[in-house]
């Protein structure tokens, strides 16, 4: 009950303090006769009486919120990518700049892999997320400035919003002055709304979708009122971009948009525009997909979640609860107080209601359903409901117009004491989840080119002990001889082998400390105290230069865990575990579990060599596997080429009473010459089998 009650205290930090004071005097202005004619006055800026002054008016609020946005980087964010997603639209925006949606991992490849990539033998790599906002980062890439973009999404939103009020205003029966009034408060309650500032602040598609949506809208409600087909292209072109955004949101805001120009007295060539207008983007998802899938339909967040991180399908009363607690922080994210998003509502209650409110309302509505099949690992404290964050913008032109209809002779002052709540809300009781996202994990992105730089570090290898700073800093058209390369550090000889094929290029380690507070995406219903002192402290991350142990033996161990994710699987999840049995190495293993009788998982198995191809000889092959019990059968195959013959093969019974290693026949295999790469199969049947590690001996 706590948890759904939120945190109520004093402010949490600087930031709400500061807007608890604007709080009390936007209220007192708001309460004074005049008060907010004489405070726009006073700051020279265009207010809701101040009609003709609307150019003023939008780029003052554009710079506002796109100010705020920057505030929200450098104090909650600490200076970059926070969110869990963000690393891997960060990394695929890098890749974008260079124009591609795929690119090549040298060897070895477990050394260039990582969550939320797809690998598919024998060195492709590709992100799994929709491209749309990777290609507005790839645009902030080429100028050197990816953080930009979403302070201008920011701004671009406040457009967006104007333009979303504005038309629907006058498509109810509102005159142009009143309209613009309107319009106006729904931009006051976009920059004050913490929601969006997030969300056009860390690496995250939201915000971008959010103005997308809300420009579709906006610019079919007015093709609908000039009557003039050609307008509709505009909104396909919306539409287009939202599907190659984030395409759940493509779904609501398309059919509504449809619906409209369906409407139109020649709908025949309204539909057709619309069509033609919405292929490019489309047509990028599609070529997203078949670059990391190899199929134009193929979604690679479906492939992704379905085979390497499998969730649970939800069922209906799952999907129900989560959707209600969706909303439950949706209601916070609208105005920072659960009370003022219910503003929205009433130009649906009223009986003059018109046709735009109800297809507004329909586009939330149409977004809460499609947010439904998606688990609670889509809500978090400060990211919010992050799969309505596209109906946000919509919610405020609602709630504007209900201010315009509760208060009709007084709406500058409603709205003035509106955004004073809203400010309120968020110094007493949103901050709070803002404060908690600032300080979990480490405090800190987990890489900071900041830190590289201070080191002295130009070129060179750069490892990394997680997937996110890895792909922070990864780029791909990057070489060690003229840059600064990172790599993902195994902690096995996966990371020696990389070293010696490059020719010993300097080689530092990136170590970051240690996690303080669960990491953003914990679960909403959990309250955690936020932290009593929220000033930045300075980053404790490091740089040292490092060499991998085992230089100058002949024996080469590969951990089964390092090669996860999967080059492919089938049939069963593939995990790595901790904790399987004591005399694991490293601790870890790699875990198949069949979902059907016959399961497989493809590693990659490393030739070792240095800077030169490897000349072919005999490696005795010894695999290490953790026999659990349980009577499940297994296969481990070792091919060099997948579509040829096994090279060497294993087969054991899980027999044991209790988890236990278990070394397996070493077996001599030429590799080297043409032979760069090698890859282990496993299959399993009936039960669970563990794979530790692979042992090479030269021969």
């Amino acid at each position: 009950m706590i948890g759904w009650i939120g945190t109520w205290a004093r402010p949490a930090d600087r930031p709400s303090q500061v807007a608890l004071g604007f709080a009390v005097a936007l209220l007192a202005i708001a309460l004074v006769p005049g008060g907010p004619r004489w405070f726009a006055s006073v700051l020279d800026f265009a207010s809701l009486a101040e009609l003709s002054r609307r150019r003023r008016f939008l780029t003052v609020s554009a710079f506002a919120a796109a100010f705020l946005s920057l505030g929200y980087i450098a104090f909650y964010l600490r200076g970059g990518p926070r969110d869990l997603l963000a690393p891997a639209y960060w990394l695929q925006g890098r890749a974008l700049s260079h124009g591609d949606l795929s690119w090549t991992a040298p060897e070895p490849s477990a050394s260039f892999r990582a969550r939320h990539l797809l690998f598919a033998p024998p060195d492709h790599v590709a992100g799994v997320l929709p491209p749309g906002y990777p290609l507005l980062l790839a645009a902030g890439f080429l100028v050197g400035a990816p953080m930009l973009v979403g302070p201008l999404l920011a701004a671009g939103l406040v457009v967006a919003t104007w333009f979303l009020a504005r038309e629907i205003a006058l498509a109810s029966g509102e005159t142009a002055d009143r309209a613009e009034s309107i319009a106006r408060v729904a931009v006051g309650l976009s920059v004050v709304s913490a929601a969006l500032r997030v969300h056009t602040a860390d690496a995250l598609p939201h915000g971008a979708a959010a103005v997308a949506v809300a420009l579709a809208l906006a610019c079919a409600f007015h093709a609908r009122r000039v009557e003039e087909p050609r307008l509709y292209a505009l909104a396909g072109l919306a539409v287009g971009a939202t599907a190659a955004i984030h395409p759940a949101s493509a779904v609501p805001a398309g059919a509504v948009v449809a619906a409209i120009a369906a409407g139109d007295r020649d709908r025949g060539r309204a539909a057709s525009w619309g069509i033609a207008a919405a292929l490019p983007g489309i047509l990028l998802l599609l070529l997203a997909n078949r670059a990391a899938t190899g199929h134009a339909l193929a979604s690679p967040l479906t492939a992704y979640f379905g085979s390497v991180e499998p969730r649970p399908p939800l069922r209906i009363g799952e999907a129900l609860l989560t959707t209600v607690r969706r909303l439950r922080v949706h209601l916070l994210d609208v105005d920072n107080l659960e009370p003022l998003a219910l503003l929205a509502l009433v130009p649906l209650l009223r009986p003059t209601r018109s046709s735009a409110v109800v297809l507004a309302a329909l586009v939330v509505a149409g977004q809460i359903v499609v947010a439904a099949p998606f688990d609670a690992s889509t809500v978090g404290p400060g990211t919010g409901a992050r799969l309505l964050v596209s109906a946000i913008p919509i919610e405020h032109a609602l709630a504007a117009i209900a201010l315009a209809q509760l208060f009709p002779k007084r709406l500058a002052s409603a709205a003035v004491a509106t955004m004073a709540l809203a400010l309120a809300g968020f110094a007493v009781h949103a901050s709070h989840d803002h404060a908690r996202l600032a300080a979990s994990d480490r405090g800190h992105p987990h890489y900071e080119p900041d830190v590289v730089r201070e080191a002295g570090v130009e070129y060179g290898l750069l490892y990394f002990e997680d997937d996110a700073g890895f792909e922070l800093a990864y780029d791909p058209s990057v070489q060690a001889s003229h840059g600064l390369l990172a790599v993902r550090m195994r902690g096995d000889d996966h990371d020696r082998l990389l070293w010696d094929a490059l020719g010993h290029p300097p080689i530092h380690r990136y170590t970051l400390p240690p996690a303080t507070l669960p990491t953003a995406s914990a679960s909403p219903s959990v309250s955690v105290p936020p932290p009593k002192d929220l000033v930045p402290p300075a980053s404790s991350a490091s740089v040292v230069s490092w060499t991998p142990p085992g230089e100058g033996t002949d024996i080469w161990h590969f951990e089964a865990e390092a090669d996860w994710p999967a080059a492919a699987q089938s049939g069963g999840r593939v995990e790595v575990e901790e904790g399987v049995a004591p005399c694991a190495s490293d601790g870890k293993v790699l875990t198949l579990t069949p979902t059907t009788p016959q399961a497989t998982a493809t590693l990659a198995l490393p030739v070792p060599r240095g800077s030169t191809a490897p000349d072919k000889r005999t490696w005795m092959v010894v695999p290490r596997i953790i026999d659990r019990g349980g009577g499940g059968s297994a296969k481990l195959s070792l091919y060099a080429n997948l579509d040829d013959k096994p090279l060497a093969e294993w087969t054991w019974e899980s027999t044991a009473k209790s988890p236990q290693c278990l070394d397996l026949d070493a077996k001599p295999v030429d590799l080297g010459g043409p032979i760069t790469r090698a890859w282990l199969v496993l299959s399993a049947s009936r039960g669970i089998v563990s794979l530790d590690k692979t042992t090479l001996r030269a021969h």
